[in-house]
């Protein structure tokens, strides 16, 4: 009895903390996409303000 509860107990821990850890590094995956397209977003805007700045002239 004991033993088959202390195993579900084990079992049901490790899956959230598998869980968990899968969900933590996703986001800190998606974060690093986020930071990356930010990025060349505003490399492209920053491109466009200087041509059409070189346009006006």
């Amino acid at each position: 009895m004991v033993g088959r509860s202390l195993m579900t107990g084990i079992s049901a821990g490790l899956t959230a903390g598998a869980l968990a850890f899968e969900l933590s590094r996703k986001s800190q995956r998606g974060k690093k996409k986020l930071k990356a397209r930010a990025g060349k977003a505003l490399r492209s805007v920053g491109s466009f303000v200087d041509e059409l700045s070189d346009m006006l002239r």
